[in-house]
């Protein structure tokens, strides 16, 4: 790692010598290893998220219009972001080395949007605040990508905690339309899962027992399925004994509602309150438990 890095380090200076254009897009890609460097940083991640833009001068306009500070600028944000962090501390990292960045110039632009690429998906808190920073700067000058983060803010801000959920209709295996909003003034637990989905069997016990618990208190629980054949959905709902609402397109993975929830496994699950307003995303087993003794007082 020592060679390495030592080997790093000498190319960038004979090209910062020979072809400053070059040097430029080293200078972007250029990370030094945090084992072997003397630094007072108490963590890798410390380390990563104040260093690696090191060798960059972005006083310098000539980064302008270069996509390199765009990929730069977007795996450096999906590394931090992928971490899992909270959006308060994903921010205070991004927003010392974003500051660096003379906002006047086109590099400000790419940085931006290479942030807002990097940790749309990881983190949507987060991007909607650099969202809202990239709105304000070039709504003016720039319209049809503002339009486009306006429309994506629109739908994540249904996603996020006390966000109102998005309404849908399915029917039940009776063929009866259920939707969303017919659940109004309960406290809603919507269970995306499947009859072939051995974590959402495995944890169907404990959802019973919390739904057996609760229910006279005002909670209910919409099971969305994501079967393709409807009599092994109804074998797994008598089996397991999952005697709230059920719903189902049959679609599989291509089911309309999980789309529209952005859901990619299972079991997902969503709480919203009696408003239909997100509680929480992704609660099972003593997560779902403990949210459902705070909710409810106990």
């Amino acid at each position: 790692m020592t060679k390495i890095d030592r080997l790093k380090l000498q190319m960038l200076e004979e090209y910062q010598r020979s072809n400053p254009f070059f040097a430029r897009i080293l200078e972007l890609n250029t990370y030094l290893s945090y084992h072997i460097q003397a630094t007072d940083y108490p963590s890798e991640l410390e380390f990563f998220a104040n260093e690696y833009f090191r060798f960059v001068d972005f006083e310098k306009n000539n980064y302008n219009y270069q996509p390199w500070v765009y990929e730069a600028f977007k795996g450096y944000a999906n590394t931090l972001a992928g971490t899992k962090m909270p959006a308060e501390k994903l921010q205070e990292y991004i927003g010392k080395t974003l500051a660096r960045v003379p906002t006047h110039q086109q590099t400000y632009q790419l940085a931006l949007s290479g942030i807002l690429r990097g940790i749309e998906k990881a983190n949507p808190s987060a991007f909607a605040y650099y969202a809202g920073i990239y709105i304000d700067k070039y709504k003016e000058t720039h319209p049809e990508p503002v339009l486009a983060l306006e429309r994506q803010l629109d739908l994540i801000s249904r996603f996020v905690q006390g966000g109102v959920a998005p309404n849908f209709t399915q029917n039940d295996p009776q063929g009866n339309p259920v939707s969303l909003t017919d659940f109004r003034g309960k406290v809603l637990l919507v269970d995306f899962w499947a009859s072939w989905c051995g974590p959402c069997r495995k944890e169907n016990p404990n959802v019973v027992r919390l739904y057996q618990q609760y229910k006279d208190q005002g909670f209910e629980i919409l099971g969305v399925s994501l079967d393709s054949k409807q009599d092994r959905w109804l074998d797994a709902i008598a089996k397991d004994g999952l005697t709230w609402t059920h719903v189902s397109d049959l679609k599989g993975w291509s089911n309309e509602v999980a789309g529209m929830y952005s859901v990619t496994s299972i079991p997902h699950t969503v709480l919203l309150d009696a408003e239909g307003k997100i509680l929480g995303r992704n609660l099972r087993g003593n997560a779902l438990e403990q949210k459902l003794a705070e909710v409810f007082g106990k």
